[in-house]
């Protein structure tokens, strides 16, 4: 008779604490409360407010003013199709690749000149990477709104025109293009006296043939044997000096093409000189891109720009 007493005991007393605790308000919030704080601490809690109305809340959103009704990533941000930095919504090219500054475009080349308009000064006139852009349409190393002649080389002293007819030897040669200034000559050697047409050919068959690496004053092995016809032909004729001009076309930077139009030149020189011809019987010099004989805009007009002129000068 024990046993179900104390069970009826049992019965009796959870269900009178059940009771008390359903009849203490206080008490029941206490209890939900310790319930509460034994939550997963690992578990975030999300805020539901949603300043931007994207259906993200403010907790998890990383772009919280994101205009109302764009679509979003469950992040919250705007989709970016072509990863740029710049959003859909702002983007006008959404699937080229493109900086902000140009609403998410790639920049363009207007006047197809290669050279980018973000970095073309004169964007919708073909120009030359030395001005950036901007036009030297005799590619006489004067840019045209600094030039007074822009359709005709000239020179910086006379602002880009050339130079006022002056004939010191009387030659019908300017002084400018004349390397014998004080002895008549002619003008298929610039102005120096005319040499014999086999010595003439010599000197042509190594300008002809003379090529360097690029960017570089190494010579060419193809370039060798027509330098060496050009040594035997000075060794032949002991009172010829030779005037050799480095001359680059306008691409790359001015200093740079001054130094490599004159490093060329020399290259020339020590090569004769190893041949047998003595260093005095040799002049050099460079003009880097100040002395075109072709436009600089195209392929074969550079190329022609590119060269060292030789001149034969008799004593």
């Amino acid at each position: 008779m024990k046993l179900p007493i104390i069970g009826l005991l049992v019965i009796f007393m959870l269900s009178w604490g059940n009771n008390a605790l359903a009849q203490n308000p206080k008490q029941s919030k206490k209890y939900k409360v310790k319930k509460e704080k034994k939550r997963d601490p690992y578990t975030p809690v999300y805020h539901d407010k949603d300043s931007d109305g994207d259906g993200v809340p403010d907790g998890r959103d990383e772009c919280i003013h994101t205009p109302k009704g764009e679509p979003v990533t469950p992040f919250g941000c705007p989709f970016d199709t072509d990863f740029d930095g710049v959003y859909d919504y702002e983007d006008l090219c959404k699937t080229e690749k493109g900086p902000k500054d140009n609403k998410g475009c790639p920049w363009g080349d207007r006047d197809q000149d290669g050279i980018k308009d973000n970095e073309d000064l004169c964007p919708d006139v073909f120009g030359v990477a030395k001005f950036k852009g901007c036009p030297d349409s005799d590619g006489d190393g004067i840019q045209d709104k600094d030039d007074k002649c822009p359709k005709e080389p000239g020179i910086e002293k006379y602002q880009g025109c050339p130079p006022p007819f002056i004939d010191t030897d009387k030659d019908g040669i300017d002084d400018y293009h004349d390397v014998c200034v004080k002895v008549p000559g002619v003008k298929s050697n610039k102005g120096c006296p005319e040499i014999k047409k086999v010595d003439q050919d010599a000197v042509s068959m190594a300008f002809k043939n003379l090529l360097f690496e690029t960017n570089k004053d190494v010579i060419v092995e193809s370039s060798f044997a027509s330098l060496d016809a050009l040594a035997k032909m000075l060794r032949n004729n002991p009172k010829y000096n030779l005037y050799l001009e480095g001359h680059t076309d306008s691409e790359g930077n001015d200093e740079a093409n001054m130094d490599l139009s004159k490093r060329r030149s020399a290259s020339v020189k020590k090569y004769l000189v190893a041949k047998g011809i003595k260093p005095e019987r040799i002049t050099t010099d460079g003009f880097g891109e100040t002395r075109p004989v072709d436009s600089n805009d195209t392929e074969n007009g550079r190329r022609n720009n590119r060269r060292v002129e030789m001149t034969i000068i008799q004593q």
